[in-house]
């Protein structure tokens, strides 16, 4: 038998790198599902993209974030309602004259709650691929509904590169958290006190210090014991970093600074975050 025939076929739409910390598990919406461990979405989360996976991750490492919701839920922007099982979805559908489902449902990417209660309801956008008008007219309807219902809308817009630092260095923090349980003691916590000091060291020397390998080390920003900045460089020996003395502001990756601009696609004005 032809060897080609038995080789499994990659499904459409999937990914061309491997990706640490996520895997592809079934669809979503007719697209490839990436699913990846989340403290702050019942162990386990789901995303239609590497971007939207990438930032769910940013979301779960981020201190202010309490809980991380994927597609919390659809609203209907011609009647205002808000479903949000797919049972809901389905029977709301069947209940219309016409589905007219791209004309008339919406549904975010992500819902965060954040520590102060606030409910963010995120769109994620790569600005390289505009979308039509008219979806974003959609979305000016739905912001509306959202608003009056208590939640914040915003849309975060990154460029997704595989090998980009924070890509990297989101899966390397997330399957971290999951894996590496140790404590670090007291006597490691001292010894890296006494080796960075008010300076700057690399994680490598730090990781040294503490008795841990290079691999490990990144467990230092997640405890607040080391600080450095995602966004410059993969994580490795040579990466600059200073003590946190308990502090987690490096890893507050996600503006949450509201920015008016007018979209080259000429809709009306959006806020948004934006991760430069």
């Amino acid at each position: 038998m032809n060897s080609k025939i038995l080789a499994k076929q990659k499904p459409r739409k999937m990914p061309t790198s491997v990706m640490q910390g996520s895997r592809i598990l079934g669809q979503t919406g007719g697209r490839s599902a990436q699913i990846f461990n989340s403290e702050k979405s019942a162990g386990m989360c789901s995303a239609e993209s590497p971007l939207e996976k990438t930032i769910g991750q940013l979301a779960n490492l981020d201190p202010r974030v309490i809980t991380v919701r994927p597609q919390p839920f659809t609203i209907d922007v011609v009647t205002g309602g808000f479903l949000h099982t797919r049972e809901e979805v389905k029977q709301h559908r069947k209940s219309r004259e016409r589905s007219e489902v791209r004309e008339r449902e919406y549904t975010p990417d992500f819902c965060f709650t954040l520590i102060d209660g606030k409910r963010i309801v995120v769109e994620v956008k790569d600005k390289r691929f505009p979308c039509h008008p008219s979806y974003w007219n959609k979305v000016e309807k739905a912001k509306r509904l959202m608003l009056s219902n208590g939640y914040i809308f915003r849309i975060i817009y990154m460029e997704y590169e595989p090998a980009s630092a924070l890509v990297h260095n989101a899966d390397l923090l997330t399957s971290l958290q999951i894996n590496f349980r140790n404590t670090i003691a007291d006597t490691q916590i001292k010894a890296i006190d006494l080796h960075i000091g008010n300076s700057i060291a690399y994680l490598g020397e730090v990781a040294q210090t503490a008795g841990l390998t290079l691999r490990e080390a990144p467990i230092l920003l997640l405890r607040g014991i080391i600080s450095a900045d995602l966004s410059v460089g993969h994580l490795s020996f040579l990466t600059p970093v200073r003590q946190a003395y308990g502090e987690l502001q490096h890893l507050e990756v996600l503006s949450y600074q509201e920015i008016q601009n007018e979209p080259a696609d000429g809709s009306a004005q959006r806020n948004h975050y934006e991760i430069l």
